[in-house]
């Protein structure tokens, strides 16, 4: 009997065929590439920290490094055909037998068991090439639905990044809660907020063991019952700061799987612009108040002073004249207050000689400086070639707002100098612009009040005489025009010893 053999290509078919111990055995059909999505189940389902500062407890982000989702096929394993075998043996078998009635010749036998064999191998190699080509056209679909995965893979941890970069990055706090009320997204402005320690970890657990601020615990068991939004405001006491938040309850997701979201902010800033407004009304109403009630007061006492003494009259319609004045210029620089708090837009730069604008300032104040005996003087810096831009003090600004921030200083100055006081003006280049200063020999100004000075409505006591007749936002204005000229100003000054406004301003070179 002729002893089957296998050959080496079909042992290693039929090993890769068999079960493997410790591997898995599944295996691909040949004829139907990959298209099933990758599972679930190669996500691991723990805590995971992303970005910088976003924490969030679902399936863990996809990494584009995870080689087994674009990995090629390298093999694809056939069955062997055991009956393309045994119809060659088979055809060897008949056509020596055949040949061996025919003919008696040895020769003409082996001739014919030669192409038998000959025939049978042609055969088996044009079938292995058939198969192998089969081979390479499952592994080439296998290999494009790889790509196709992988690539979708990557733009879902692109926007994965992205999403939990924007989280991290933001100002305003986000907590994410699962239907169970745990924790399941924090991000770091969240902790910050609700004065959380960063080094411990939130998700999974319950928020009601997190947060132990009962209006925030109510509010999110409420939205919870009922589903609609809620919004409470509270404060948070961080150590020796106590912080104005306010908290926005949300739900969101499926009416089988509803989540929430908690979106706090931090309300110190508001509440802060709110103050100085709600000051800065009352400040203006007394402002117009005092003025106002004078000249109610003194148009009563004129009626009545008319007919028996003339000469009263004139004087109390004088006080109303002043208050009248003062009114006026109240309202004009509370105008001029508004265009500097506007900023550059309402401004039309160029370049202007900013002693020119001294000129205009010292026409108008030289008067005011007499009648009060003071000193008004300009001092310019020396220099050997008078027709310089140097020497002209040329700066880049608006020539109005300019204008009133020299008549300011200057007005400021002669208010609070002394009879026989002196004022100075200057002006002097330096490397990256122009300097202007006004320098008084008056009252002088304390350290503590150096920075408040530049606040609206706001005058120093004891230091400063309370009703000198300004309007309290001169300073407040010049600060305003000189940023919005991209300019800074300082005070120089200790008590009794005068003060020294310096303003600087760029130049067209700089």
């Amino acid at each position: 009997m002729a002893k089957q053999t296998s050959s080496p290509s079909t042992k290693r078919s039929l090993q890769n065929d068999a079960p493997v111990a410790g591997r898995s055995t599944s295996s691909v059909p040949v004829n139907q590439p990959v298209s099933e999505p990758p599972s679930s189940k190669t996500l691991s389902r723990v805590p995971r920290q992303l970005g910088s500062g976003v924490s969030i407890a679902s399936s863990s982000a996809p990494s584009p490094d995870d080689s087994q989702w674009a990995r090629p096929i390298d093999h694809v394993a056939f069955r062997p055909r055991a009956s393309a075998t045994i119809a060659g043996m088979l055809t060897i078998f008949l056509a020596i037998w055949f040949s061996s009635l025919t003919s008696d010749s040895p020769t003409a036998i082996i001739v014919v068991a030669a192409a038998s064999c000959f025939l049978v191998g042609t055969i088996t190699i044009v079938h292995n090439l058939l198969r192998w080509e089969n081979a390479e056209s499952v592994y080439e679909k296998e290999r494009s639905a790889a790509e196709i995965w992988h690539s979708k893979f990557l733009r879902l941890y692109s926007q994965w990044e992205r999403t939990t970069s924007v989280l991290s990055h933001m100002t305003d706090g986000i907590i994410m809660l699962s239907p169970e009320l745990n924790i399941v997204l924090i991000n770091e402005a969240a902790r910050h907020l609700l004065a959380l320690p960063s080094d411990r970890t939130y998700l999974g657990r319950k928020f009601s063991e997190i947060i132990r601020i009962p209006e925030i615990i109510r509010a999110v068991k409420q939205t919870d019952a009922d589903s609609t939004a809620a919004g409470i405001n509270v404060e948070i006491v961080d150590g020796h700061t106590v912080r104005p938040i306010a908290v926005r309850i949300n739900p969101m997701g499926t009416i089988d799987r509803p989540h929430m979201l908690l979106v706090l902010n931090d309300e110190t800033e508001r509440q802060r612009l709110e103050a100085i407004r709600r000051e800065f009304i009352a400040n203006v109403s007394h402002e117009l108040k005092t003025p106002l009630a004078a000249i109610k007061g003194y148009a009563e006492t004129v009626e009545l002073a008319i007919e028996d003494d003339p000469e009263a009259a004139i004087h109390f319609i004088s006080q109303i004249d002043d208050q009248c004045r003062r009114l006026e210029a109240l309202i004009a620089d509370m105008m001029k207050l508004a265009r500097a708090q506007s900023g550059p837009d309402t401004l039309r730069i160029r370049s202007i000689d900013l002693h020119e604008i001294i000129r205009q300032a010292m026409n108008t104040f030289l008067p005011v400086a007499a009648a009060k005996e003071i000193e008004l003087s300009v001092t310019r810096q020396a220099s050997t070639d008078d027709d310089t831009e140097k020497s002209r003090c040329m700066v880049t600004g608006d020539e109005e707002a300019l204008l009133t921030i020299t008549q300011n200083l200057v007005s400021n100055a002669i208010r609070h100098t002394p009879q026989n006081g002196q004022i100075a003006i200057h002006c002097y280049p330096d490397d990256k612009g122009v300097v202007l200063a006004v320098e008084d020999n008056g009252v002088g100004i304390a350290p503590e009040y150096q920075e408040r000075i530049f606040e609206r409505f706001y005058r120093v006591e004891n230091t400063r005489k309370t009703h000198d007749g300004g309007t309290g936002i001169g300073l407040s204005i010049v600060k305003n025009l000189v940023r919005a000229l991209n300019g800074n100003i300082q005070v120089i000054s200790s008590p009794g010893q005068g003060a020294r406004f310096e303003v600087w301003l760029p130049s067209p070179s700089t």
